[in-house]
């Protein structure tokens, strides 16, 4: 077999320990390694030699079998169970030259065995072979660690690409922004092992983010929570999602649940909902915050830099997509809002009874291909024959008109629709809502009419103008139509006047 090559410079590179409890064999091998430019230390017992590799890491060790203390045997065992010098090539060396000893010595460790007494020659070659093949292996274990470090980033480049095509494909099949960041949110929670995901966006005209919640949540208690929270806004710098608006840097919260209400702005909600880590990465494209995408785990997790990067690197590569996507939808609302020019109210300025059956079946259509709720509440202003006998039918415009304003200012996004029903009665539109999230439209639209405190001399049940209200709530299918929705919020729009007026009822669920 040939000798590997050795290491160059030997006065630098190589240091060897020789233990041996005879001076003569130590000034025999030190002057044969000196002389060969190693650098040499001695021991003359076992464990001189323990003590020494505290303070003296060799490249090799020339132990000698035979020893007053601890025998060359003993000290190379305790060398190998110690993951500091377990590495260290050992030569045993001894007089003995019968086959057991040397089994022996490959039993606990030995790398190598020579008789005593020495030949020069055949010592050097046997040193500048372990200490070659130690040179080898260490080459082949750093050669291995730059492998390994090669296929971990591979993999990285590969689960990232596999997540930006999902989320991209995820882009291209949504009809609305809002539902393609809802994907987004479930492929990337999917992706990187999260419990829930949330969305923002800057909504231009008011100048605060609106919530777009991840569709597919996996608790009633991750509904109520996003039931809630689409009721909320953030301005720029408020919350975690406005601070990650107002920065345009990513932020984590190990346990969200713990936090001061200044620093995260939902904590009791995120405690009833069971959440804790928090971390949300911003959406941005030529320097315009496009959203801001929010993940939640159930559990508290310290900051991990690896996950931040993965996702703000998916988050980049959507930017483009997304402001497709987004361009693509406020073309849509700009051709939607010159036909919505005809198809409005003339008296109130929202939504005619011709729009409301278009956008019904349209709506209805949208929910029942995802497969998500779909809620309706019809409102009828009570008593309102009596207001208009008793004010005139001038003022009667005028109520309804203020009436058809609080409801339009209670609807959180542009796929709500508010409708002028007939006559004093309205309807609204709720899609992506169910029949929790609409019971909190109605409660808000209720509440908002009474704080009006329009006069109603007229009125049976009120000094003030009050509305009853019906809600209903379907996933539709196609053995239902859009009558089905409208006849359950009829009924239970009756059902809430003939408990009194001035409240809400809701259709049981079918």
């Amino acid at each position: 077999m040939t000798p590997p090559s050795e290491p160059s410079n030997k006065s630098e590179t190589i240091k060897i320990l020789v233990v041996d409890d005879l001076p003569e064999n130590l000034r025999l091998l030190q002057e044969m390694l000196v002389k060969q430019g190693y650098n040499v230390r001695f021991a003359n017992s076992g464990k001189l030699a323990i003590l020494s590799l505290s303070r003296f890491q060799p490249d090799l060790i020339l132990l000698d079998i035979m020893m007053p203390d601890i025998d060359g045997f003993t000290v190379c065992q305790q060398l190998k169970a110690n993951p500091e010098t377990e590495n260290i090539p050992v030569i045993f060396m001894s007089a003995l030259d019968d086959g057991t000893n040397k089994v022996k010595g490959f039993q606990v460790g030995g790398s190598d065995y020579i008789t005593k007494p020495f030949i020069a020659e055949e010592v050097l070659a046997r040193i500048r072979y372990q200490v070659s093949l130690k040179s080898l292996q260490q080459q082949l274990q750093h050669k291995n660690q730059e492998l390994i470090q090669q296929n971990k980033q591979l993999q990285k480049a590969q689960y990232e690409t596999k997540l930006l095509l999902e989320a991209t494909w995820t882009i291209e099949k949504s009809h609305t922004l809002e539902e393609a960041i809802s994907s987004i949110l479930d492929v990337i929670c999917q992706n990187i092992g999260w419990d829930y995901g949330e969305g923002w966006l800057p909504n231009p005209d008011k100048d605060v983010l609106e919530y777009i919640p991840q569709f597919k949540s996996c608790s009633a208690a991750f509904g109520r929570f996003q039931e809630q929270s689409r009721l909320i806004t953030f301005a720029s710098g408020e919350g975690l999602p406005g601070r990650i608006w107002q920065s345009h840097k990513p932020e984590w919260i190990e346990d969200c649940s713990t936090c001061s209400e200044t620093v995260y702005l939902r904590t009791q909600l995120v405690v009833d909902a069971g959440l804790k880590a928090v971390f949300g990465v911003p959406v941005v494209e030529s320097e315009k915050l496009l959203a801001i995408l929010v993940f939640y785990q159930t559990q508290a997790v310290p900051y991990q830099s690896r996950t931040v990067e993965l996702v703000q690197a998916v988050a980049t590569q959507l930017s483009s997509p997304l402001q497709q996507a987004q361009l693509k939808q406020e073309l849509q609302r700009a051709n939607l809002e010159l036909e919505l020019l005809a198809n409005l109210d003339g008296l109130t300025q929202i939504a005619n009874r011709r729009h409301f059956d278009y956008r019904l079946q349209q709506e209805w259509q949208r929910m029942q291909r995802l497969q998500l709720p779909l809620s309706l509440i019809l409102c009828d202003v009570d008593y309102f024959k009596r207001y208009n006998d008793c004010y005139g039918h001038l003022a009667g415009d005028d109520c309804l008109v203020q009436i058809a304003h609080i409801l339009y200012q209670s609807i959180q996004r542009a796929a709500d629709v508010v409708a002028r029903y007939g006559g004093e009665e309205f309807a609204i539109i709720l899609p992506y809502t169910d029949t929790q999230g609409a019971i909190s439209v109605a409660e808000r639209i209720h509440t908002r009419v009474l704080q009006q405190q329009i006069p109603h001399a007229d009125s049976q049940i009120s000094p003030i103008v009050t509305i009853s209200l019906g809600v209903s709530s379907l996933i539709p299918t196609s053995t239902d139509s859009p009558q089905s929705l409208i006849q359950l919020a009829d009924e239970a729009l009756y059902q809430a006047k003939q408990s009194g007026r001035n409240t809400y009822a809701v259709a049981p669920a079918i």
